[in-house]
Parts: structure tokens; C-alpha cells; sequence
């Protein structure tokens, strides 16, 4: 992390695409779906899966769906992708962590997830599953488990509920190939829609707007994806020009605070002064 980053940037909501969490991703997704399940075993719950519209599917038609929606894909390409969907604290905090916002935040991901290849897709040509998890867990990667604090496999504290979707290389229909992997750009309009393109970064990018418009958000400057573009990637004098940005964000949203605070000391003022004035206007009859 280069100088100037701070602790704000885990304030920032985390939308990443991977191969799987469990290893490759050219085969069958029954490893990872059964390793999304073991939530539901340490918490002695049944959370079912969920798509763009039902909220009642189990793992066997999770595995199923990904599984047979593979038309022409050779052994040694990949069949799914993973996207993991995690909101900041303070997002959570925004949302009441309910579950039921997070799952309709994911499906604004989708949407933005089709409408980011550029070839005229929408959310319903995506094939994909999700699920909720409620915990982040610790792993022999963690300084705690090294050090002998916690035990691996211990949930951790705080809040981190989460999505996990597992989405289909190809469309629902199992007819076109898109991946978000690509790097691909057409050489114009009509060349991109034909064999597509996915700019990650717009799509972080695209995805924090959703949020924010989906459940009426007023983000912070610090707490944006070019926020932290700049400081993780910025150069010396973007980061310097971002700091001054923020300062004057700062200001700008204090004076505002004191404006709004100013008119009601004054409601109070006249509240207090109303009933002595009545009692002199008493004495001078």
C-alpha cells in the first residue's frame, strides 16, 4: 500500500470475480457449491440459494443448472466464475444487515454484470446462483490462528454478511460465451457487441452507484472506488489533490451541519423568550 493509503479504504464495499474458491473452475461447480453449504451446517440453518427471481433453490439445482449449461465449451476452459459481493460496515449499517437488501443489491450487480459486456444482454440472459453468508471465519492465514488466538474455522467478530454467486460462462440459454475475464475491446460499436468486452474497473465503479441508488446512499468521498484507485495506484499529486478533495468535502459537510443546527437553537431561543414576554405584557396592565 503506498503512502497516504489509510484505513478508510475497508470502509469501501468489495465486489470481486475469481475462478473459485475451492481451486479450478474447468469442471463441475459441485465442489464449490458444497463448499458454500458448510455454512449452513455450523449454524444449524438451511439458507437456500437465490437468482435473479426465486429465493427457494436448493444445491442440487445450483449444481445442475451451472453443470449442464456448457454447450460446446471444451475440458479445459472454464465452465463458471464466482463473484463475491461483500458491503463495507457502514454499508451493512445503511441496510439494517438484512439479508433480503443484500440479495436485491445482487441482482443490481447482475444487471450491471450483463449490461457491462456490451452486447445487449440484460440480467435475464445471466445464468447464476447466490447465497448468503453471515460470517467471515478465520484461516491458517490469520495472524490470530498463527499466533495461537483463535482457532481456524472460528467465525470472526463483527458483521460480514456477504454474497456468493456462482455464474455461468455461458447465457441462460446456453447459447453465447461471455466471460469477465476478457481484456477484449472491439475495434468499434459493432465489433464490441459481437465478441464483447468486460472493464472490470468501470464495473466495481458501476456497482457502487447501484448501491448507492438503490437504497439512497450518500457516500463519502473516501469511501469511492476512484478514492482508492488513486490511493493505492495514484501518483504523488493525484494523491495530494484527492487529500485537499477530501478537506474540502470535510469542510463543506460541517458547514452544513452548523447551518442546520443554527435555525433550532434560534426555535429554542424564541421558545424560552415567548412566555416571558407574555409575563411582562401581565404585569404592565
Amino acid at each position: 500500500m503506498k503512502p497516504g493509503a489509510n484505513s478508510n479504504l475497508s470502509d469501501m464495499a468489495h465486489v470481486n470475480i475469481t475462478a473459485s474458491e475451492t481451486g479450478g473452475n474447468t469442471g463441475s461447480c459441485g465442489q464449490l457449491t458444497d463448499y458454500l453449504e458448510k455454512e449452513n451446517q455450523k449454524l444449524g440453518k438451511k439458507e437456500l440459494w437465490f437468482d435473479q427471481g426465486r429465493d427457494d433453490i436448493g444445491p442440487d439445482q445450483v449444481k445442475t443448472g451451472i453443470d449442464q449449461n456448457v454447450a460446446k465449451l471444451k475440458k479445459t476452459e472454464a465452465k463458471f466464475y464466482l463473484i463475491n459481493i461483500s458491503p463495507s460496515g457502514k454499508e451493512l449499517d445503511h441496510i439494517g444487515n438484512d439479508p433480503q437488501k443484500l440479495k436485491a443489491f445482487a441482482r443490481e450487480v447482475m444487471k450491471e454484470y450483463a449490461e457491462n459486456f456490451n452486447k445487449g444482454l440484460s440480467e435475464q440472459d445471466i445464468k447464476y446462483y447466490g447465497k448468503i453468508e453471515y460470517n467471515r471465519y478465520y484461516t491458517h492465514e490469520d495472524l490470530e490462528v498463527k499466533q495461537g488466538i483463535r482457532k481456524r474455522g472460528e467465525a470472526k467478530e463483527g458483521r460480514h454478511m456477504h454474497a456468493q454467486l456462482i455464474v455461468s460462462r455461458k447465457t441462460a440459454d446456453n447459447g453465447r460465451l461471455i466471460s469477465p475475464m476478457t481484456n477484449h475491446r472491439g475495434s468499434n460499436a459493432v465489433h464490441s457487441q459481437k465478441f464483447g468486452q468486460f472493464d472490470r474497473l468501470d464495473f466495481t465503479e458501476r456497482c457502487e452507484k447501484a448501491f448507492d441508488r438503490t437504497f439512497g446512499y450518500v457516500r463519502e468521498l473516501s469511501e469511492t472506488f476512484q478514492y482508492r484507485k488513486v490511493i493505492l495506484n495514484g501518483t504523488a499529486m493525484q494523491r495530494a489533490d484527492l487529500i485537499v478533495a477530501e478537506r474540502s468535502h470535510q469542510e463543506k459537510q460541517a458547514k452544513e451541519q452548523n447551518q442546520t443546527v443554527e435555525p433550532n437553537k434560534g426555535e429554542k431561543k424564541d421558545f424560552i423568550q415567548k412566555p416571558e414576554q407574555k409575563q411582562k405584557r401581565g404585569l404592565t396592565r
